[in-house]
Formats: C-alpha cells, structure tokens, sequence
C-alpha cells in the first residue's frame, strides 16, 4: 500500500478546495445554504487556549450555538455533521461537552446516528482525577436519507468467518 504524503493527495483534483484562515462565522455568513455534503470540525473547548478567550459555560455554547446554526443551513439535506469534542473544566468539575452539544444539536432538528469516542494516550496530566484521554465526535444528519458508504471505511474483520455458538 502507497502512503500518501498529504491529505490532498487523497482529494479528487477535480474538487474545488479554498483554504480561508479568517473568522468562521464571517465565512459562513457569506456561504450559500446546503453547499455541503460534510462537515467535520473541533471547535475550542473554551479551556483558555492562546486562541480563545475562556468564558462561562453558558456564554461559550451560546456563542457556539450561531456558528452551529450557520453550519446546519451551509448543510445539503444528504449532509452530515461531525463535531469532535472533549470536555470542559471549570474550578476542577469536568463538563462533558459532547452533553451540551447535543441538546444544542437536537433543538435545531439534527439526528445523531453514531456518538463515536476517540481514545489517545497523550496530553496534560491530572493529579486529582484521571486524566482525559479521549474525545468525542457526534455525528448529526439532517434526515434520513444522508450519504454514508459503509464500505469506504470498513475495517477488515479481525477473526473472518467466525461465527457465534453457544
């Protein structure tokens, strides 16, 4: 199997790609409705990052809700939404943000067809709790007949032709 060197090297050249480095709601703003078959994103977790500024937990997703509420128009009716995130933590309470944002989510209509969780083994420590080792990504549709191709991104069975007995 040929590794490939860069994402793009994976994308057909005939799409058009457009890298915007600028304000995301601005850039949404401007997009026409259901231009997109996918969405996947990482918003800041609002954990005071050199490129956010940390605020409450209820000014936070309301901020997030108007970027997401852009998302949702920008998305085809065959579309989908992937938002990964991790967890909020305030005074040493863990949020489970993934909570949040899926009420958010479910008020704008979306359906989650999978809560998937991705598990690392790197990142801060925490010395009086576990620490956090996993993400999570929520995967919104806007109905029912959304694009999905189970067979791209099938994972070889680990024991093939097994078969369950008792």
């Amino acid at each position: 199997m040929q590794v490939k060197d860069t994402l793009f090297e994976y994308v057909s050249p005939e799409l058009h790609i457009e890298i915007q480095n600028e304000d995301c709601l601005s850039v949404l703003k401007r997009t026409d409705n259901n231009k997109f078959d996918l969405v996947l994103t990482s918003p800041p977790y609002n954990v005071g990052k050199s490129y956010e500024t940390k605020m409450s937990i209820e000014k936070y997703l309301e901020t997030q809700e108007e970027i997401i509420s852009e998302l949702i128009r920008t998305l085809s009716d065959k579309g989908n939404l992937c938002w990964q995130v991790g967890n909020f933590v305030d005074k040493g309470e863990v949020f489970p943000l993934d909570i949040y944002y899926y009420q958010i989510f479910k008020r704008h209509g979306l359906k989650l067809r999978n809560r998937i969780i991705w598990h690392f083994g790197h990142g801060l420590h925490a010395s009086n709790r576990f620490s956090g080792r996993y993400e999570t990504i929520l995967w919104f549709s806007k109905t029912d007949d959304y694009i999905f191709n189970l067979d791209n991104v099938r994972v070889p069975s680990k024991y093939p032709g097994k078969t369950d007995t008792l």
